[in-house]
């Protein structure tokens, strides 16, 4: 068996809002990067068919702006039932272009994406609120020493001042039958070293990200002041599924209890935290 190695995709810019669901090739704008679309449909089986959250939900307007790795494995042909897995190799230390791995896709095969994940990048919509369901009700708890609520927005918790940018991780997801194989660590590995390493791409600067849609309140005051001042520093959040909880502790992360829990698509949520140390500083 070949070793894995994710592939990277750039933000593929506004056009992907526009793509068709379900994923049709023969409607797909050209301006739509393939790998967005082979992405999409690891993403579609794992939550939309296993996990029943809604189909009309599954894109959203962190996509464009977001970087996306997958994982291809070689399978015999699109129709056998035989899915041993041999992965694409790549360069030792760097993902592979997504056009780059197009090419070498070999005609004698089929490369199946099995897994993916993103990174979104500063500026971020405020954390759910405690109890909330699919941003309904739920509420922060009182200040301990004021007796107030907790403004909306990104309010201070033991782990995050509430004020300094981070960088979110999402949409991780492995095809059923490809599980067990470490792939999604491999993915958050290969992501989190990747944004040490590129630091500077992550950075919202001048007018950079205008545009973007962002929901829920905060973000123009993040957009304005912090973002810019801080610039990002390492620390990274997943808004995890309560019941992967272990598996992002595996890979190094840590549960903000100030966060509290709360529900989107029917599924209980946690935030978690970590940091990483960046190349070069």
């Amino acid at each position: 068996m070949s070793t894995p190695f994710p592939t990277l995709l750039p933000p593929p810019g506004p056009a992907v809002l526009a793509h068709p669901l379900p994923p049709s090739t023969s409607t797909r704008d050209p301006a739509i990067p393939p790998a967005f679309t082979e992405a999409l449909s690891v993403r579609i089986a794992v939550y939309i068919d296993e996990q029943h959250c809604s189909l009309a939900n599954e894109i959203d307007a962190d996509d464009p702006r977001s970087w996306h790795w997958i994982v291809y494995a070689s399978v015999s042909g699109p129709k056998s039932s035989n899915r041993t897995p041999n992965f694409s190799n790549g360069p030792s230390s760097q993902p592979q272009d997504a056009a780059e791995a197009s090419e070498q896709r070999r005609p004698s095969g089929v490369k199946l994406p099995v897994a993916t994940i993103r990174l979104v990048p500063p500026p971020h919509a405020p954390h759910p609120k405690p109890g909330s369901v699919d941003g309904v009700g739920g509420a922060w708890p009182t200040s301990s020493e004021s007796g107030e609520l907790r403004p909306s927005g990104d309010a201070p918790t033991a782990m995050h001042d509430g004020h300094e940018p981070y960088i979110k991780l999402g949409r991780l997801a492995t095809l059923e039958e490809y599980r067990g194989l470490g792939l999604g660590k491999l993915l958050v590995t290969t992501t989190l070293e990747w944004a040490a390493r590129n630091a500077e791409a992550l950075q919202l600067k001048g007018g950079e990200g205008e545009g973007v849609a962002l929901e829920g309140e905060g973000v123009a005051r993040e957009r304005e002041g912090v973002v810019r001042e801080e610039g990002w520093k390492g620390l990274v959040l997943v808004h995890a599924q309560k019941g992967v909880e272990d598996f992002w502790r595996g890979v190094g992360f840590v549960r903000d209890e100030g966060l509290g829990e709360w529900v989107e698509e029917g599924i209980v949520h946690v935030g978690m935290w970590r940091r990483v140390s960046l190349d070069g500083a």
